[in-house]
């Protein structure tokens, strides 16, 4: 099994598992580990943000994400950030829309 393989269903499963929201990206609903504002995420040394931020599955954004809509529950984001992580799983920090 290559390693590539084997890396996007361990990231599927562990996905699936630790998920505590659904979100509507690109015509697809995925599962996501959403953390609301009230959480610091950290964004590098001496860096951080109270931002809201969710991890998804790398291959379930879009290409050139920062300034699209997603959306969790009944709440629409704009994705302010993608970083990508190494290892197939992409952190969005978003932007409520009001």
């Amino acid at each position: 099994m290559l390693f590539a393989h084997l890396e996007a269903v361990v990231n599927s499963q562990v996905l699936n598992h630790l998920a505590n929201v659904r979100v509507s990206i690109a015509d697809a609903v995925v599962p996501g580990i959403f953390r609301k504002s009230a959480a610091e995420a950290s964004l590098g040394i001496g860096v951080q943000t109270t931002a809201p931020i969710v991890s998804i599955a790398s291959n379930a954004v879009m290409a050139e994400p920062v300034g699209k809509q997603i959306q969790i529950g009944a709440t629409r984001y704009v994705i302010g950030d993608a970083d990508p992580d190494g290892t197939g799983l992409t952190v969005l920090t978003l932007e409520e829309v009001r």
